[in-house]
């Protein structure tokens, strides 16, 4: 993503998510399309207990992948660069996005039942999280690294409540002070999180591109941090939900960032534009407890489902907001990791049939080698995707188990 691009959009589309990359050159099949939706969006499927998982052989196949893909030293991702790849500000985001990514897939492998192998995953994984790379701002006006602190600070929090992780459980909290300090120190002006800041480089982010979904991600790895004991100051929560409520707009979209609020009808602030971030933003707000009921949760599910094709179209697409509505491919796996999270909120008589459809949605996308991506990002495109992935299934099954 370039600077030209980028002032080409401002007016109606700032630059989005930095866990995303440029053209689709990954070597792998085309997936197919996602199934056609014959019932209506959400509706409830048989009991729990008589539930059958049809899509285990998928999650093991993503599983698989991201066993098979950790490096070792525990980590995932490289540093492989394509033409025309996002801005990158400095070496810096390469770290930021290979320490998301790992985040991503050990939070993918805490989910599920322990094996031999999973473990041992985890226990090189966490390794490598905790003495990883530091990743301060990359330059005054880009900081992608936003993504890695709240990434961190989740899969560190959910390590410190595993009894797996007992004997590592101080040196956990303390990268995890570290990560929490350091996402602290990006919450803009305005109460919100971004990773761009082209007008004003100040030293606490102006707020001037703060966005709804980079600040939804980071109040729920808030909120996650908080459960796992870490010590979060509440005048910094209610800033950022109060920005999150102030970014809602009453049909259930929220406003790509700060800025937007001046350009209310822009493509991105629609319903349908809105599709990829609007989970993370009520995720976000549900968390908390502020504002939103479950009936809100599954209106705006059923309008997820409803008009899916539009954030579907975006997935690997070449550039940034190219498609209908300004849809960026990606928050498409990113949207569908918050939207995972908010079925689980639903009443348990309706929770089956969403977590069902959601399932049906994204295993439509999964690739032959069993990953998942939705927009190539150097060499991290598979690592942050097939992480969501797992997640994303294995938060369905849970689902539909009435877990």
């Amino acid at each position: 993503m370039k600077h030209p691009i980028l002032k080409r959009l401002l007016p109606a589309c700032l630059p989005v998510l930095a866990l995303a990359a440029c053209t689709p050159t990954v070597n792998a099949p085309a997936p197919k399309p996602p199934a056609a939706n014959s019932q209506a969006a959400g509706q409830a499927g048989p009991s729990a207990t008589a539930v059958t998982w049809k899509h285990q052989s998928a999650l093991d196949r993503a599983v698989a992948h991201v066993l098979a893909t950790q490096k070792k030293s525990g980590d995932w991702g490289y540093m492989d660069e394509r033409p025309n790849d996002i801005y990158l500000g400095s070496i810096n985001s390469l770290h930021v996005w290979g320490n998301a990514s790992t985040a991503l897939c050990l939070m993918g492998l805490l989910g599920l039942p322990p094996t031999p192998e999973i473990n041992a995953a985890l226990r090189k994984g966490f390794e490598y999280l905790i003495t990883a790379p530091d990743t301060p701002r990359a330059t005054m006006d880009t900081f992608y690294n936003v993504w890695s602190h709240a990434y961190m600070i989740q899969a560190l929090a959910a390590a410190m409540q595993d009894a797996r992780f007992a004997a590592d459980k101080e040196r956990l909290r303390k990268r995890a002070d570290h990560e929490l300090r350091r996402l602290m120190d990006h919450q803009g002006l305005d109460g919100g999180w971004g990773y761009y800041d082209f007008h004003h480089r100040t030293l606490r982010p102006s707020g001037d591109i703060s966005t709804s979904f980079t600040t939804a991600a980071a109040m729920v790895a808030l909120h996650e941090g908080r459960t796992g004991g870490l010590s979060i100051r509440d005048h910094n929560v209610e800033i950022g939900l109060d920005y999150l409520v102030r970014h809602r707009i009453p049909n259930g979209a929220y406003y790509y960032s700060s800025g937007h609020m001046h350009y209310p009808m822009g493509d991105a602030n629609q319903v349908r534009g809105s599709l990829g971030r609007s989970q993370s933003g009520d995720n976000a707000l549900l968390t908390w407890g502020r504002k939103l009921s479950a009936k809100d949760i599954q209106d705006a599910l059923d309008r997820f489902y409803k008009d899916h094709i539009f954030i579907e179209i975006g997935r690997g697409r070449q550039f940034p907001h190219e498609a209908w509505y300004a849809t960026a491919p990606y928050y498409y796996y990113f949207g569908h990791y918050y939207a995972s999270r908010n079925v689980l909120a639903l009443p348990a008589d309706v929770r089956p049939g969403y977590a069902a459809k959601l399932a049906d949605l994204v295993v439509a996308g999964q690739y032959d080698d069993g990953s998942f991506w939705d927009y190539p990002l150097y060499g991290y495109t598979k690592a942050y995707g097939t992480g969501y992935g797992v997640i994303i299934l294995n938060t369905c099954k849970k689902a539909m188990e009435g877990r």
